[in-house]
């Protein structure tokens, strides 16, 4: 009889909680969904990167930027300050805690990031991959280089995308820039942030399915520069093939960044013939869908 009882409330709390987690995951999409249109879909699949605004809210902005905050505190085996020529600034950059980081496990399973990736990539499921928090001093004369996130990462498929959500003001000298377009032209190498140079290929068995080619140096050849002024509250979308790069930060403000990246329906692991950036794939092989739930789990959205 206790059994019975003990065993009955249980499922009633399941229930209960099942119900409460469906209509907050309900109050997220109808939240969100004034900003995700037919027009911002189609736009992201022509440029391969748009601008949402104000579609974090103030606790989110208070949760990611301490959450940014304890990682720079406590940086990973993976963490890294690179500090360019003059100025006294550095630049600042680190991924794989988001487990370790209670706002940010809150952030991946229940912010709009997830309903936003989904909505973008057209993917029936989003899975997430990691996060990269990146922070520009003052006076970090430090640039990041022209490149695409998918080249250091051990996938393949159209359906990768990245969130880039600044806590701070990001003027238009300091912001991010885009290739527009430029996820329709294949892969290109990857560069290391510290030196700017290509990745070293590190195993010749590796046979990639796809070519890796050299950013030229002179970007517009790849085509239209484009970038915006972003706010806190906005974030900016872009695939995991769009060419991107930022200058430095010279102005006397803090450029504090969280970029969470997903992956969708077409995903797959792949290899590659360098040393992956991060070197994380679990126990997946090459073809297999790229989801985990321990690693890069669902998130139901």
């Amino acid at each position: 009889g206790i059994v019975l009882l003990v065993y009955t409330w249980l499922i009633s709390l399941d229930r209960q909680f099942s119900f409460q987690f469906l209509s907050f995951r309900y109050s997220v999409r109808q939240m969100v969904a004034h900003f995700l249109t037919a027009q911002l879909r189609e736009d992201f699949n022509r440029d391969g990167v748009v601008i949402i605004r104000n579609v974090f809210n103030g606790d989110w902005l208070k949760k990611v930027e301490s959450s940014i905050e304890r990682n720079k505190a406590s940086p990973s085996q993976y963490g890294e300050n690179v500090k360019g020529e003059g100025g006294s600034g550095s630049y600042f950059n680190d991924y794989l805690n988001w487990k370790q980081i209670p706002e940010l496990v809150e952030y991946v399973y229940t912010s709009p990031a997830a309903e936003i990736a989904k909505f973008l990539t057209g993917s029936e499921k989003i899975a997430f991959y990691h996060e990269h928090i990146l922070c520009k001093e003052p006076n970090t004369t430090k640039n990041t280089p022209w490149h695409h996130d998918q080249s250091y990462y051990p996938l393949d498929g159209d359906q990768m995308c990245s969130i880039w959500m600044p806590v701070d003001h990001v003027s238009k000298s300091e912001t991010l820039l885009f290739v527009r377009g430029s996820h329709k032209l294949g892969y290109f190498m990857p560069y290391k942030f510290a030196t700017e140079l290509p990745y070293p290929v590190s195993d010749q068995s590796q046979d990639p399915s796809v070519n890796f080619t050299l950013i030229p140096e002179k970007i517009e050849d790849l085509g239209e520069v484009i970038g915006w002024e972003v706010a806190p509250g906005d974030c900016v979308v872009f695939s995991g093939k769009t060419v991107h790069g930022a200058p430095g930060n010279l102005s006397d403000k803090q450029r504090r960044v969280l970029s969470t990246r997903w992956v969708g329906d077409d995903v797959v692991c792949a290899g590659r013939p360098w040393v992956c950036s991060p070197p994380v794939t679990g126990n997946l092989k090459p073809g297999d869908k790229f989801q985990q739930d321990d690693l890069f789990p669902y998130i139901d959205c």
